[in-house]
């Protein structure tokens, strides 16, 4: 071997992975926030034995910008008006939907939120007039988002409908299409007022569309709350079609004066090979990690070609990642079967996310999705369906929101070699606002991975989140410092003096 060929050469694997800071090398600034979202799930309701310590939970997250979503999968929840109106007639019921919103509302204590009540009535459709629904607030219907031809082709009445639910939680009420009052007395804020939620997927709204939906809804909304603004896309994780992207985006596609303020997207990694939402091709277990890495990394690289569309397009619009998780294997099942270490891994692998796109300017990161249960992607949740206590996922989201915030300093920091980092970790280095140094590892394998701190041997506290243990901490003397399997960690330093 040549000198040339010996300094290319990758240097001999060690169980030790040395970690290489450089203080006064800032790379970026953060300004990206940490939150979650709450839809209206059932088990949420006043007399469920979980309810008070969920929403205790959210409330101790003391998260900005939490986004609420009434889903589809309940209509008789998501949607306040079931039924077309009538000469004599409307359906306005707001008695399911009200708890939801207004105990969120409660526990996010005032800090500013994002609405998303996404739900189009499917009697607005003229190719879904056979759907049916259940008045049990338990029954999920997948079945009900159908069709995408809209009755009214002006979509001035979905425009309308939505004006009517705003007004109803922004301007303590609204008039019916009969021309009655109905009073609520609510006067809630929302920073943003979403439209929509993944469009291109149940009813593949061509970009052409939505747009001209959004900048209906937009137009019709604005008026009641001037400092509100409107989140455009929230694009399924199944396709991210660069179209949508580049139409959106496009001021020259919308009416004009409409704001294109903040677009959204979403990513889940998934262990099935086939259908994410079927039982074939599903991996084993112990491929799961290396999967949902690989899917992660492939997501970043996405993150930046969708970044320079928008830098060229829409520079001053915002990026928001709303929806960021991972599915077990078999997502549909009433009686999943997940194994302990998943939910240190799903956090593991939220937090790598999160700190790859740092770099790229991303506005928001959204773990997605604060309560879920069997039959309803019990993976994707941060507490524990029968208990309402915090998992691993929460506690994780938890330790990042704690440590870091927009506005912290990025610093060059690498593990392993310099052209030879290391798969089995990531690190990221932090000068927080307040001065104070912190190092992120994550460990994104299935064993335990030692780091040599080199220089920075000074004392120093870990917090951190493994699959067995939650919410620890441990100081930090010696050189070096050891995290187990799919272990996120935070190394707050002491004084260098």
């Amino acid at each position: 071997m040549t000198d040339t060929q010996s300094l290319l050469a990758p240097p001999v694997h060690s169980s030790v992975v040395p970690v290489q800071i450089t203080w006064n090398d800032t790379v970026g600034l953060s300004r990206t926030t940490l939150t979650t979202h709450l839809w209206a799930a059932p088990p949420l309701q006043r007399d469920s034995p979980i309810h008070d310590r969920v929403f205790e939970s959210l409330r101790d997250l003391r998260a900005d910008y939490a986004r609420f979503l009434p889903w589809f999968s309940h209509p008789v929840i998501s949607v306040p008006a079931l039924e077309a109106p009538t000469p004599t007639t409307t359906s306005w019921d707001f008695s399911n939907l009200d708890p939801f919103v207004e105990d969120f509302m409660a526990a996010t204590e005032g800090r500013p939120v994002v609405a998303n009540f996404a739900t189009i009535p499917s009697w607005m459709f003229t190719n879904a007039a056979d759907v049916s629904y259940s008045l049990d607030i338990d029954t999920i219907h997948w079945d009900y988002e159908q069709g995408a031809d809209f009755r009214d082709q002006t979509l001035a009445e979905v425009a309308d409908y939505f004006f009517r639910i705003a007004s109803w939680y922004i301007a303590g009420g609204f008039t019916d299409e009969l021309g009655v009052r109905h009073e609520s007395g609510h006067h809630y804020r929302f920073a943003y007022w979403e439209v929509l939620c993944e469009p291109d997927l149940n009813r593949q709204m061509p970009p052409e569309t939505y747009t001209r939906l959004y900048d209906a809804v937009v137009e019709r909304l604005r008026p009641l709350d001037p400092e509100m603004k409107f989140v455009g896309l929230s694009l399924s994780h199944v396709h991210h079609n660069p179209e949508y992207f580049w139409h959106f985006l496009d001021a020259g596609n919308h009416a004009p004066g409409i704001p294109i303020d903040a677009f959204s997207y979403h990513f889940y990694a998934s262990p099935q090979i086939i259908n994410p939402f079927g039982s074939e091709g599903n991996a084993d277990p112990s491929t799961w990690g290396s999967t949902f890495f690989a899917q992660a990394d492939a997501f970043v690289e996405q993150v930046a070609l969708i970044k320079s569309i928008a830098s060229r397009l829409a520079p001053e619009a915002k990026t928001f990642l709303n929806e960021i998780g991972t599915y077990p294997a078999d997502v549909m099942n009433p009686s999943p079967q997940i194994p302990t270490h998943y939910w240190a891994l799903s956090g593991a692998v939220h937090a790598y996310i999160w700190a790859k796109v740092l770099p790229l300017g991303t506005d928001l990161l959204g773990v997605a999705e604060f309560m879920d249960y069997p039959g309803m992607i019990p993976g994707t949740s941060l507490v524990d369906w029968e208990t309402g206590e915090p998992n691993a996922r929460y506690h994780v989201l938890a330790l990042l929101v704690e440590h870091f915030s927009p506005g912290d300093e990025l610093i060059s920091s690498l593990a392993g070699y310099p052209g030879f980092p290391d798969a089995r970790v990531h690190i990221q280095a932090v000068r927080g606002v307040d001065g104070t140094e912190k190092l992120l590892i994550i460990n994104t394998s299935d064993g335990p991975v030692t780091l040599d701190l080199g220089g920075e041997v000074r004392p120093g506290v870990l917090d951190y989140v493994d699959i067995g243990t939650v919410g620890r901490e441990r100081s930090v003397t010696q050189s070096s410092v050891t995290i187990q399997a799919y272990t996120t960690a935070v190394l707050t330093f002491g004084s260098s003096s």
